[in-house]
């Protein structure tokens, strides 16, 4: 007999290349249960409210509609965020830089993080989440992204601070802990809204490390792609060459950063050397590199004052 779980799965063999995978995540949504609860049970079978639900969102996933915007939450780095079309669907490359930043932290007394175009706040979380006693800000030029990553933080966020998360959610810059560390979350194109540092003995905001995945899909390529009618263009669109933001987040970087900081960047696979030299322009005495995934594609850039 064949389980409801192999059903589905072969309704979703036409809409997406991880029909078995997306079938176990929308099963466990729709049922709240784990996904290693559906594989244990191909006995499952559905109430009318929850096969209501499966048509609904049969129905979403057959006009592009992404999956993770469908259930309004996506799991990254072992961690589950509330997910919305204003923000870009986290994807597996960039638990590639936050374990870069974790290994890092180990080696280092690097406390003060910033993370830029921080979208869900995925990044900045789920470090504060694996590394003890930091002090992260993430911004984002989007106010509703900025919504998304503070909704976040308050999920993750240790039980006893809920009622101050709540509380500063009236002022500028929302504060939460999150285990032993601090992070918040600010509206900002890029470090507009940030106070620079400054070169005197205590300097007003300056960061250890920056982190950033900004958008670098170049305009006119973005247009020609599946991903531009189903993901938020604010956070895919890199200007002419899909540089535009890196090259003015690393212009006024210097600004904003402590003495011997460091920069790391997700970039396009295919922007490689492009990336690393415009990362040699804005910092020419620094140690730039491009590094690689995991696949071998050229996938960050670190910048080590």
């Amino acid at each position: 007999m064949t389980s409801l779980l192999e059903k589905l799965t072969k309704q979703l063999d036409p809409l997406s290349d991880t029909s078995a995978l997306d079938a176990q995540v929308l099963l466990a949504h729709i049922t709240q249960k784990e996904r290693v609860w559906i594989l244990a049970h191909p006995e499952l079978t559905l109430s009318f409210a929850q096969e209501k639900a499966l048509t609904k969102s049969l129905a979403q996933l057959k006009k592009n509609i992404p999956l993770p915007y469908i259930i309004g939450h996506w799991e990254f780095f072992g961690l589950d965020f509330i997910i919305s079309p204003d923000v870009l669907i986290p994807r597996p490359e960039t638990e590639e830089l936050v374990e870069r930043v974790i290994k890092r932290l180990r080696a280092s007394k690097k406390k003060s993080i910033l993370d830029v175009g921080t979208g869900s706040g995925c990044i900045p979380i789920s470090i504060a989440r694996n590394a003890p006693d930091l002090n992260l800000v993430g911004v984002d030029l989007s106010s509703a992204a900025i919504n998304i990553a503070c909704q976040n933080a308050e999920k993750h966020a240790n039980r006893r601070d809920a009622k101050s998360a709540k509380n500063a959610l009236s002022s500028p810059r929302k504060t939460w802990r999150i285990g032993s560390s601090i992070i918040q979350f600010q509206q900002s194109d890029l470090l507009s809204n940030l106070q620079p540092a400054t070169r005197r003995a205590e300097p007003v905001e300056a960061f250890d490390l920056i982190t950033a995945n900004l958008p670098y899909i170049p305009t006119a390529t973005l247009k020609t792609l599946d991903v531009y009618t189903r993901e938020p263009t604010l956070a895919l669109d890199g200007g002419a060459d899909g540089l535009d933001l890196v090259r003015q987040l690393l212009a006024d970087a210097p600004r904003y950063l402590a003495p011997k900081g460091l920069i790391l960047l997700e970039i396009d696979s295919s922007h490689g050397q492009a990336a690393l030299g415009v990362a040699r322009n804005a910092f020419p005495k620094a140690e730039n590199k491009l590094l690689q995934d995991l696949s071998g594609r050229d996938r960050f850039i670190r910048i080590q004052l």
